[in-house]
């Protein structure tokens, strides 16, 4: 269970249910709810079984009640799943558990102990609704400096703004966290001191209610009681969750994480690499571009512009890429994250970080 999370709090989140009244596969399937942090009712007659049978996100059903559920013909429905306990329950022949499981409409029969991890993956999603299979974005730069964090919030703000469910994931525990920038320190949730050690699947929807959402955002930052280093296995379940939960993901990964966290690179759907307008940031990119392709997935360039600095034109001739998106320069970004001012206005910057997000990041329709 999450800090600050309390199973009182999701009781307005139907649970699934486990139609039986063999004690053994109670006992069975509650050890594997528990495994994958998921309360299931369990009911062992009939009248229970349609009091709840169109609500649930999930059904299981015992092959012991198999039989007579069939005879009452319940309405079809989705997520249904007969489990029987060690052999076929009493059932004269695995073509009857089979009929009956067609009788019922469920989509997968399966036996414990052997089908114990995928019934355990099964509860979890169950909890977390349908998966939305979002799509991840790390934002990276060539150099420190020059606006990688400004621009990962930005797009994060953005795309929540036209698709509705967006989180944004802090990669650096060392730069005083991306709350700070956002506005949110104050704002309860947890940070990654919470999850730097987290293990195996975790719940999106859990995740999601205790995460602050500055802007409707869904953050996740680090903070500033000295850095925390996240193990790469806490790093994918929390990606895990937020593939899951999310339409879009954002990952903000400083230039000092390619060697210590490559996972975070290697992960993504796609990576914005930002390049600032300079000679010296333009050679860094230069060198890394190599490293990068072969790491990640794909790779979006995009250019900071800088005061008196090389000709966008130039730094397309000098990377071998043409028609990159620019970025101007706004000296009053940091200005505004200074004094908890919202880090996007409807200025310049703004419509070149729409354009970007338009090219680079799928957006869907906005769900309710």
């Amino acid at each position: 269970m999450l800090p600050f999370m309390e199973r009182g709090n999701e009781g307005h989140r139907r649970c699934p249910v486990l139609i039986t009244a063999d004690t053994r596969l109670v006992e069975a399937v509650m050890r594997l709810a528990a495994a994958a942090a998921v309360d299931v009712e369990v009911v062992s007659d009939l009248e229970g079984a349609r009091r709840l049978w169109a609500s649930a996100p999930l059904i299981i059903v015992g092959a012991d009640l198999a039989r007579d559920l069939a005879d009452g013909t319940p309405s079809r429905r989705a997520g249904v799943v007969l489990v029987g306990a060690g052999s076929v329950d009493g059932h004269e022949s695995t073509s009857e558990i089979w009929r009956e499981a067609v009788s019922i409409g469920a989509e997968h029969v399966v036996q414990l102990p052997d089908a114990g991890g995928w019934l355990i993956q099964r509860l979890g999603e169950s909890a977390d609704g349908p998966s939305r299979s979002g799509f991840v974005t790390a934002v990276t730069s060539a150099t420190g400096g020059c606006g990688g964090s400004t621009l990962a919030a930005s797009l994060a703000l953005t795309a929540q703004a036209q698709s509705g469910r967006v989180l944004l994931i802090d990669g650096d525990p060392d730069g005083g966290g991306l709350d700070l920038l956002l506005g949110a320190e104050e704002a309860s949730g947890i940070r990654w001191a919470d999850l730097a050690a987290a293990q195996g699947r975790l719940s999106a929807a859990t995740l999601d209610y205790a995460l602050p959402h500055p802007g409707g955002v869904a953050l996740l930052s680090h903070g500033r009681a000295g850095a925390v280093r996240v193990s790469g296995e806490a790093f994918s379940s929390v990606l895990g969750a937020g593939v899951r939960g999310y339409e879009q993901v954002v990952i903000d990964v400083p230039r000092s994480a390619w060697g210590s966290a490559p996972e975070m690179l290697e992960l993504a759907d796609r990576t914005i690499l930002l390049v600032p307008g300079r000679v010296r940031g333009i050679a860094a990119a230069a060198a890394a571009l190599p490293w990068l392709r072969e790491t990640t997935k794909e790779i979006v360039i995009v250019i900071r512009s800088a005061p008196r600095g090389v000709a966008p034109r130039e730094v397309e001739r000098a990377l071998g890429s043409p028609g990159l998106h620019v970025l101007p320069e706004q000296q009053q970004l940091a200005t505004r994250a200074d004094r908890g001012e919202p880090v996007l206005a409807n200025d310049a910057y703004a419509k070149a970080v729409r354009a970007l997000l338009a090219d680079a990041m799928p957006v869907k329709a906005s769900v309710a």
